[in-house]
């Protein structure tokens, strides 16, 4: 896993922690139906039924998860020395603007006079496992 795969990774993780649900569902308590091959594909594309996935999605707030990234990457134009140094242009721009957002919350902090133990629980929690994350980062970027 590249250093900006896991930074996104870790990025989606915090996103994901802060709108954690159990479970979710669109139908509330309605009973499902047996219908075994509602959803089968019947004229041999499955494009009419990603268009419908790709609707739901883009309505109901939730996003696609990309699950192939690693695979994407590796089967992408380029040598890998390419793939390696347009990787880390991209991640040391994220971290740029992951500095700037840092830096904005501590002034908010400090403006407000807001103490480290006056903080939520949960961001306190948070805090730490980005700080765990940083660590491990840390430790693929020397490996690199």
């Amino acid at each position: 896993m590249n250093l900006k795969e896991l930074i996104e990774d870790l990025i989606a993780e915090i996103e994901q922690e802060e709108l954690e649900v159990d479970e979710a569902t669109t139908t509330g308590n309605v009973a499902g139906y047996n219908t075994p091959n509602a959803f089968a594909d019947t004229d041999g594309t499955d494009d009419e039924a990603e268009a419908d996935v790709d609707h739901i999605i883009k309505v109901s707030g939730y996003s696609k998860v990309n699950e192939n990234r690693w695979h994407e990457l590796r089967k992408s134009e380029g040598t890998p020395k390419q793939k390696i140094g347009v990787g880390i242009r991209n991640i040391n721009k994220q971290l740029s603007e992951m500095e700037s957002f840092l830096n904005w919350y501590g002034k908010i902090k400090k403006e407000s006079g807001l103490s480290s133990d006056q903080q939520w629980k949960r961001t306190k929690s948070h805090l730490f496992k980005i700080r765990e994350r940083l660590r491990r980062m840390a430790t693929s970027i020397s490996e690199l």
